[in-house]
């Protein structure tokens, strides 16, 4: 059975249509479904090497380090991640490329007939379909994101030979639990016995390590098994500097690595990224060939970017730029004010500019920690553009609004705030009241900046 009928062929817009109406619920956790499609399939594991990355913030950033590593070394690369930003098929890459309508149209097709009368959820039918198109791919490696929490997520169906846990924060709460203790236990539901764990944070929930420990997992925590350095203070040195594991020929040997080029990713997500990587057993160059592999990955440092991640972006037909950043709860709302922070303290030091105003561009969810996501910019921005955007879980502009004005009377401070319609309403005015100096910043959701980034491509 297609999606209309057995004498059309279905776009995949239509098949996304599809199934995205096909189950009762946009988020229903279980692998029960799933992995009763998967048996049918005979789906198994889609590379020798499968590397899982769970965490609130910062899965995308280590998998897009891990697949420019791996590719680097001239290995095949399968990525899985989600959201997507502008087209679904960003969701499945093959050697760092979005797969084709056709090849998720194909694995649609073998997913239809298998599931029979078992109901998949979006994110399950679109998980099923990367890990065919992998498993027919001959891949090397096979780098897949977690999508919400771990221990219930589709993407667990797949047992990993390392696991990346990258920063922990709250989000979700409606199904992980409203503590991080509890949320570090459902990630931890990727855990397989023995297999090595790289964790983002220094000081991770004792859950995590709790069930690490059961699980007899080796864990490798920054400033302890693994350990990185800029040459300064700031965070914004020329340099950085990486010690860690590396797994070669069978043996575990320590890796020194300095002088690295800083990329445009957040230090904390590629430093354990790395790591992920140097246990994986595919980069014995790291040990026999130390100076033609640091030059390869100092090239590789220098070309990583992910779409939406303290992006910037041109205007057309104008002489400003404008941020983007898919931050949507506290911790990633804390890492884009320390952004802003730096910004405004690089453009004063070298005389740009005394000052300059920041003028923020949000729309949410309506299932977001809004009150810890303001409390982390709070400090940075002089001017809040409220929209919203056509989606029923989209909390509307009004009612965020109002939650931020309470906010800031508490506190006794004046916020100013403007509520429109849409985002790039909300954008347009941003754009118009700007000065030459101003930072322009789009941030909230997944949604809000691609509606952005669509308007500025003339998408």
């Amino acid at each position: 059975m297609t999606p209309e009928n057995q004498n059309s062929t279905p776009s995949l817009a239509q098949w996304l249509a599809r199934i995205q109406q096909l189950h009762p619920q946009e988020i229903d956790l279980g692998l029960g479904r799933v992995k009763t499609v998967a048996d049918r399939l005979l789906i198994n594991k889609p590379a020798p090497v499968v590397i899982t990355v769970a965490g609130t913030n910062g899965k995308g950033s280590n998998v897009a380090t891990l697949d420019a590593i791996f590719r680097a070394e001239g290995l095949r690369v399968g990525s899985y991640t989600s959201p997507h930003l502008m087209h679904y098929n960003e969701r499945v890459c093959l050697q760092g490329i979005p797969v084709s309508d056709q090849a998720l149209i194909a694995a649609f097709e073998k997913i239809e007939v298998a599931r029979q009368e078992i109901s998949l959820s979006y994110f399950e039918f679109g998980t099923l379909a990367a890990l065919l198109i992998f498993q027919q791919s001959a891949l090397d490696v096979a780098v897949l994101e977690v999508g919400m929490g771990g221990r219930l997520d589709a993407v667990n169906i797949i047992d990993a030979d390392i696991v990346v846990v990258s920063g922990i924060d709250l989000d979700h709460q409606e199904w992980l639990g409203d503590t991080r203790e509890a949320i570090a236990r459902e990630k931890a539901g990727v855990f397989r016995a023995g297999v090595p764990v790289v964790c983002g944070e220094s000081q991770p929930p004792q859950s995590l390590l709790d069930a690490a420990a059961v699980l007899n997992c080796p864990v490798y925590m920054p400033g302890g098994q693994y350990r990185w350095a800029t040459d300064d203070t700031t965070l914004t040195g020329s340099y950085w500097h990486w010690q860690g594991v590396c797994l070669a020929e069978g043996t575990r040997v320590a890796l020194t690595l300095s002088k690295l080029n800083i990329p445009r990713l957040a230090l904390t997500n590629v430093a354990s990224a790395l790591q992920a990587a140097a246990l994986s057993g595919l980069l014995a160059k790291a040990v026999s060939d130390p100076q033609g592999w640091q030059k390869r990955l100092n090239e590789t440092l220098l070309s990583l970017q992910l779409a939406g991640r303290q992006q910037w972006m041109a205007i057309p037909g104008s002489r400003h730029k404008v941020m983007v950043d898919v931050a949507h709860n506290p911790q990633s709302a804390r890492a884009l004010g320390e952004r802003l922070q730096q910004e405004r303290a690089v453009r004063a030091a070298e005389g740009r500019v005394p000052a300059c105003n920041i003028r923020m561009v949000v729309a949410m969810m309506a299932d977001k920690d809004h009150q810890g996501f303001y409390l982390g910019l709070e400090k940075q921005v002089d001017f809040w553009y409220i929209a919203d955007f056509d989606l029923a879980r989209c909390l509307p502009s009004a009612s965020l609004a109002d939650k931020w004005q309470q906010l800031a009377a508490s506190t006794g401070t004046e916020i100013d705030i403007q509520v429109f319609n849409s985002v790039v309403q909300a954008f347009d005015c941003a754009h118009e009241q700007s000065s030459e100096h101003d930072i322009i910043v789009v941030c909230g959701s997944f949604i809000t900046v691609s509606e952005v980034m669509a308007a500025l491509s003339g998408c």
